[in-house]
């Protein structure tokens, strides 16, 4: 547990973690401050899966390995625009009403990639909540607030006072840290081709990541001699996924189903 949150175990801290804290801090964690560090850490997560199990990877291992689709949806839901202290939420607030249609219209890809229900009959808070809680975090009752025949739940956000903030910033120091020893090994590795601006990339049945995947050309391109590794694969993919998300969710879980069925044609996933 020290190496695992990087502070101090506590019996506070061991009781939090007994009650499943550690994913929902974690996916707090990236969803904020550590953001800019996801893409490796789910890189580096398939390629430990593929040296483990000889280049061959079960499905269902490597869907649960992978953290980007999950906070892909919650960015794109938009939740953290509910953490501003002092702000008071109705639920008939019309960010809170636009939020709601928005889960309801996407609820099949939320179920998938989040294991949340989200259906019509629930509240915009109610929808809110469910979701906060993949990140430990809730809105808190305040009271019913209005006229007599227009009252409603009025509800807001107060910062918990449990030293996440604390633990983040260990494991940003430690990410920084694996951050910069990657630039420099990549600095001292000489390419024979430069990498270029106008490749655009795919994941095909023999690795070669050289042609067009849906149209979609990635913002941080390879050359033709790029080789042809596990963290390229990934890293590849998670960058289609995210401009999957920003045309749209509901595109997002057939391209994820896509990549996962190329990423098993390339270095081999196991269905059983």
């Amino acid at each position: 547990m020290s190496r695992r949150y990087e502070v101090e175990v506590t019996p506070d801290l061991v009781e939090k973690d007994d009650d499943g804290w550690y994913p929902q801090l974690r996916m707090h964690y990236y969803l904020t401050l550590g953001r800019e560090f996801l893409t490796t850490r789910d890189a580096k997560r398939a390629k430990a899966q593929l040296e483990a199990g000889e280049n061959w990877i079960w499905k269902p291992d490597f869907n649960k390995g992978q953290l980007l689709p999950a906070v892909l949806l919650l960015e794109n839901l938009n939740l953290l625009q509910f953490l501003t202290p002092d702000v008071q939420l109705r639920g008939s607030d019309e960010k809170l009403v636009e939020f709601k249609a928005l889960a309801v219209t996407h609820r099949h890809v939320i179920k998938n990639y989040l294991n949340v229900s989200v259906s019509e009959k629930l509240t915009p808070v109610a929808i809110a909540q469910k979701l906060l809680a993949k990140i430990d975090l809730k809105l808190n009752y305040v009271g019913r607030l209005g006229k007599r025949e227009n009252r409603e739940c009025v509800y807001q956000f107060v910062a918990p006072n449990d030293e996440r903030d604390s633990i983040f910033g260990q494991w940003f120091n430690r990410d920084e840290l694996f951050q910069s020893e990657l630039v420099l090994v990549s600095n001292n590795i000489s390419t024979t081709t430069p990498v270029t601006d106008t490749t655009s990339l795919s994941i095909s049945h023999n690795s070669d990541l050289v042609s067009r995947t849906n149209n979609i050309v990635f913002a941080t391109p390879l050359s033709d001699t790029t080789p042809h590794t596990p963290e390229n694969i990934a890293i590849l993919g998670w960058k289609g996924l995210m401009v999957k998300m920003q045309l749209g969710l509901n595109s997002a879980g057939d391209f994820y189903s896509e990549l996962v069925s190329k990423v098993g044609e390339a270095v081999g996933v196991a269905d059983e």
